[in-house]
C-alpha cells in the first residue's frame, strides 16, 4: 500500500465515524410549545371560587406545581433542542473539513512531477494530510464531548422535575418515594469517587467482582480519538469518570510503592490497571469542564492532578531523592552519647525504583504529561545531580569510597535505579520535552552528558527515541522543539562534550556512546532545518541553527560531537548526504521555472551542509589527536570510508539511509574530493571535478525533458537502466568515459542557469573552509 493509499483508507475510516445523511435537527425533539400550552390549560382547572376547603387547597397546590413542571419542562426541551442543533452543526462542519483535507491532498499529489523523488514527496504530502486529518477528528470529538456534557447536565434537571410531581394526599406516583408528610426521602447513592474507592479496596483485598472489574477497565480505557487528544494535551473526560479514577487512586492511602506494586502483582492483569488509574487521575492536562476549586475537589474535579495520587506515593515524590542508612545511635540527657553513623552508601530513596516498576507495568500510551511522571523525572534529575557532585561520605567497612572512585560508586549504588526511572519515563514526550526546554534544562543536560553511565547512556538516550519517530508528524511541535534544544546545547558546548570533565578529556562518544547515538538519531531528520532550508516536509518547526546567509558554525560544532562515536557519525553522514541529494534535486527542478535561478539557494544549502559535515569531521579528529596534519588525513579517510559504506561499495550497515543513484561512485569525487596533501595542516576545500554533480543534475533535468532532446536518444542507448546514468569508469574505459563526459557537458552547458547552480554550490562550500579558522 502506498502512502497515498494509506491516507485515503484512513480518511474513509474517519469519514464513516461521521455517519451518513443529514443530521437530525433539534426541532424534532423540541416539544416546548406543546408543553407550554398544556401548562397554560391548567388555569381552567383551578378550584376557583366554587370549590373550597382542605381538599380544594391541596388540589390547588398540586395544580400550581403541575403548571410549574410544564413550564420548566418546556424550557428544558428548548435547551435540549439547542444542543441537538449544535451537535448537528459539529457533524456538518467536521464533514466539510474532512472533505477539504482530502481535496488538498489530492490536488497536492497531482501537482508532483514524475521522477524518482515522486514517492518521497507523496509520502510527505500524505503525512501532512494525516496530521490535518487528526486535527479535524480531535476538534470534532472535543466539540461533541462538550455537547454531550451539556446534554448530560440537563438529565438531573429532568429527574428533579419527576420528583416534584406530588399529589394532594402526600403520595407520589407509583415510583415516587416520599414520607407521610409528602417530603421527599433522600435516595442513598454512591458518588463516583465513593464507587472508585470501594472498587479499589476490593482489588486491594483480592475481592474484585466482575462488575467492579468491568468498571475499572471501562474507566481506564480511551478511544482512539481520546488517545489522540491525550497525546495533544487537550483530552476532556466526563467529571464522573475523573471522580471515579481519583477516588480509586486515593484509596491506596499511605501504602508504600513497594506495597502497591505487590498488590498489583497479586491482582494479575487487573493490577496493571492501577498504574493506568494513577496516570489518568494525576494528569492535570485532562479537563472535565467543571470549574477549578481550591483545594481541588475529587467529587467535582476540574482536572487531574498530583493531589489525586495516594499519600504513600506523594510521600516518596515529595521527599529526598537520595538517603543514607544510619545507625540509631544513643541519645541521653539531651545529647548524643553515640551519634548516628552511616551503615551503608548514599543511595536513591527507597520507593523510587518501585515507582518506576509501577509505571512500566501500565499502559505506556497513557503517559503524557502526568504528575506521576513529572514527579519521577524531578527525582531522577535530583539523583543525577547529587551523584555527580561527590565526594560523598561513605560507610565504614568494605566497599567503594566515592571520594576515590565516584563513577564506580554510582555504577553500583545509583545507576540501576536511575536507569530504571528513565526507562519508565521514556514514552512521556511532554515531560521529557519540558525537562530539556524548561527551567533548569542546561543543568540537566550537563549532568546527563557528564555522568559516566553504567549502561553507556542507553537509558538516558532512550528518553529521546520518540523524537525521530514523531518528526514527520509533529502536531504539537514537541519533537522539533526537543531536538532543537539538544542541538543548541550540543553546538554551544561542543568543546566540553569533546573533553568531558573528570574523564581525562574523553569525548561524549567515548564515554557515553549509546547516548551519542540516540542524539544523532534525534538530529537526523532536522539537518536541513539546521542550515536554513527545509526540504523534508516536516512542518519546518525546527528553527535554523545557522541562518541561510550564515556560515554553518553551529551545525559544524554539532557534527564534531556526533563524529566522536562511529555509529553516530554514520547516522549523520547518511542523513547529511541524503539531504544534499534532495537539495541537488530541488535545484535541478528549478531550471524549469520561469526564473531558472529562483531556487539557487538549494545548491547553496547543499554546499553549506556538506561543509559543516566535512569540517566537523576534522574538528573532532583534531581535538582527539592534537595533530592537525594527522587530523586532516584521518578525517578524509573516515569520510571516504563512510561514503563507500553508504554507496554500497563496501559491506552493509544497519543504519538506514544511502544513495539511490548509480552515480554514487562518481559523485564521490565531488562529495569527498581528492586525498589531501600529506603535509596539509588545516582543512582545505580541495579542487574537485564538477562533472559528477553535473551528471546528477542532468539526470533530474532530462527526467523533466529539459534541454536538447537529441541527447536523450543517445543516452537511452548507453544507459545501463532507463533511470540512472551508468557511466563507465574513466580508469577502466577512458574512451567511453570521455564520450559520456563530452555529451553530458555539452548538454549541461546548453541549459541557461545551470552553471550558476554549480557556482552557488562551490562558492558556499569553499567559503565555509575559508572561514574555518573563524570558528
Amino acid at each position: 500500500m502506498s502512502a497515498l493509499d494509506g491516507f485515503y483508507t484512513t480518511w474513509n475510516n474517519a469519514r464513516q465515524t461521521f455517519g451518513q445523511g443529514t443530521p437530525q435537527p433539534g426541532t424534532d425533539f423540541d416539544k416546548s410549545p406543546q408543553l407550554a400550552t398544556l401548562g397554560a390549560g391548567l388555569d381552567a382547572t383551578a378550584p376557583g371560587s366554587k370549590w373550597s376547603g382542605a381538599a380544594a387547597t391541596n388540589y390547588g397546590t398540586a395544580n400550581t406545581d403541575h403548571q410549574k413542571v410544564f413550564t420548566q419542562l418546556a424550557e428544558l426541551d428548548r435547551k435540549l433542542a439547542q444542543q441537538v442543533d449544535q451537535s448537528a452543526q459539529v457533524v456538518a462542519t467536521g464533514r466539510q473539513n474532512l472533505d477539504q483535507v482530502r481535496q488538498w491532498v489530492t490536488d497536492a499529489a497531482n501537482s508532483v512531477p514524475p521522477g524518482k523523488q515522486r514517492d518521497m514527496f507523496l509520502m510527505q504530502i500524505a503525512n501532512k494530510g494525516l496530521g490535518q486529518l487528526t486535527e479535524v477528528v480531535q476538534k470534532t470529538n472535543a466539540e461533541s464531548n462538550t455537547v454531550a456534557q451539556n446534554i448530560a447536565k440537563l438529565g438531573p434537571e429532568f429527574d428533579a422535575l419527576t420528583r416534584e410531581q406530588k399529589f394532594g394526599n402526600g403520595e407520589k406516583d407509583e415510583k415516587g418515594d416520599v414520607d407521610a408528610l409528602g417530603n421527599e426521602k433522600e435516595a442513598e447513592e454512591e458518588s463516583p469517587s465513593e464507587q472508585g474507592e470501594a472498587d479499589s479496596e476490593a482489588l486491594q483485598n483480592g475481592e474484585l467482582t466482575p462488575e467492579q472489574r468491568e468498571r475499572l477497565v471501562t474507566n481506564t480505557t480511551l478511544t482512539p480519538e481520546q488517545q489522540a487528544a491525550l497525546d495533544n494535551g487537550n483530552l476532556t473526560l466526563p467529571p464522573e469518570q475523573m471522580s471515579y479514577l481519583q477516588g480509586y487512586s486515593r484509596a491506596f492511602g499511605d501504602k508504600t510503592p513497594a506495597e502497591v506494586k505487590a498488590i498489583m502483582d497479586k491482582a494479575g492483569p487487573d493490577g496493571s490497571r492501577v498504574a493506568d488509574v494513577f496516570q489518568l487521575a494525576s494528569n492535570e492536562n485532562i479537563k472535565t469542564g467543571l470549574p477549578e476549586t481550591q483545594p481541588p475537589s475529587i467529587d467535582g474535579p476540574a482536572s487531574g492532578g498530583k493531589h489525586a495520587l495516594p499519600d504513600g506515593i506523594l510521600k516518596v515524590l515529595d521527599g529526598p531523592a537520595m538517603t543514607q542508612p544510619m545507625s540509631s545511635g544513643v541519645f541521653e540527657d539531651g545529647r548524643w552519647v553515640v551519634p548516628p553513623e552511616p551503615t551503608g552508601p548514599l543511595q536513591p530513596t527507597p520507593g523510587l525504583n518501585d515507582l518506576a516498576n509501577i509505571v512500566q507495568a501500565g499502559n505506556r500510551d497513557l503517559q503524557e504529561g502526568t504528575a506521576l511522571d513529572s514527579g519521577l523525572m524531578s527525582k531522577s534529575q535530583e539523583i543525577l545531580a547529587q551523584s555527580n557532585q561527590w565526594p560523598i561520605p561513605h560507610a565504614p567497612g568494605p566497599g567503594v569510597d566515592p571520594m576515590q572512585d565516584g563513577p564506580r560508586w554510582y555504577h553500583e549504588n545509583v545507576d540501576p535505579t536511575l536507569q530504571n526511572m528513565f526507562n519508565a519515563l521514556n514514552t512521556d514526550s511532554t515531560v521529557i520535552h519540558e525537562s530539556v526546554t524548561g527551567h533548569g534544562a542546561q543543568e540537566f543536560l550537563d549532568d546527563m552528558t557528564q555522568h559516566q553511565w553504567q549502561d553507556n547512556g542507553l537509558a538516558a538516550g532512550g528518553l529521546f527515541d520518540w523524537v525521530s519517530a514523531d518528526a514527520a508528524n509533529d502536531p504539537t511541535g514537541r519533537a522539533a522543539e526537543t531536538a532543537h534544544a539538544l542541538a543548541e546545547y550540543t553546538s554551544q558546548f561542543d568543546n566540553r562534550l569533546l573533553n568531558l570533565p573528570g574523564t581525562d578529556n574523553l569525548s561524549l562518544g567515548q564515554v557515553n556512546p549509546e547516548l551519542t547515538r540516540d542524539w544523532s538519531r534525534a538530529f537526523a531528520p532536522y539537518l536541513d532545518d539546521m542550515v536554513g532550508m527545509n526540504v523534508s516536509g516536516n512542518e519546518a518547526r525546527f528553527p535554523p541553527l545557522d541562518g541561510i546567509d550564515e556560515q554553518p558554525l553551529k551545525t559544524r560544532a554539532l557534527m564534531s560531537v556526533m563524529y566522536s562515536d562511529p555509529e553516530a557519525s554514520e547516522v549523520m553522514f547518511s542523513s547529511a548526504n541524503s539531504f544534499t541529494e534532495q537539495y541537488i534535486e530541488r535545484a535541478a527542478n528549478s531550471i524549469t521555472d520561469s526564473d531558472p535561478t529562483s531556487d539557487n539557494a538549494a545548491m547553496k544549502m547543499a554546499g553549506k551542509l556538506q561543509g559543516a559535515l566535512d569540517l566537523g569531521s576534522f574538528d573532532e579528529k583534531h581535538d582527539l589527536l592534537g595533530d592537525a596534519r594527522q587530523a586532516v588525513q584521518e578525517s578524509y579517510d573516515r569520510r571516504s570510508r563512510l561514503y563507500d559504506l553508504f554507496s554500497g561499495a563496501v559491506g552493509e550497515t544497519s543504519t538506514q539511509g544511502g544513495f539511490a543513484s548509480l552515480l554514487s561512485p562518481y559523485l564521490k569525487e565531488a562529495v569527498i574530493g581528492a586525498p589531501p596533501d600529506p603535509n596539509a595542516e588545516e582543512p582545505t576545500a580541495t579542487p574537485r571535478s564538477d562533472f559528477p554533480i553535473q551528471a546528477r543534475l542532468a539526470e533530474a533535468l532530462l527526467a523533466q525533458q529539459v534541454g536538447n532532446p537529441d541527447i536523450q536518444q543517445w543516452l537511452n542507448e548507453k544507459l545501463g537502466d532507463k533511470e540512472h546514468f551508468n557511466i563507465p569508469p574513466s580508469k577502466i574505459d577512458p574512451d567511453g568515459y570521455t564520450e559520456y563526459y563530452n555529451k553530458i557537458t555539452s548538454y549541461f552547458t546548453g541549459i541557461f542557469g545551470a552553471d550558476k547552480l554549480m557556482d552557488n554550490y562551490w562558492e558556499t562550500y569553499s567559503s565555509a573552509y575559508l572561514d574555518a579558522h573563524g570558528k
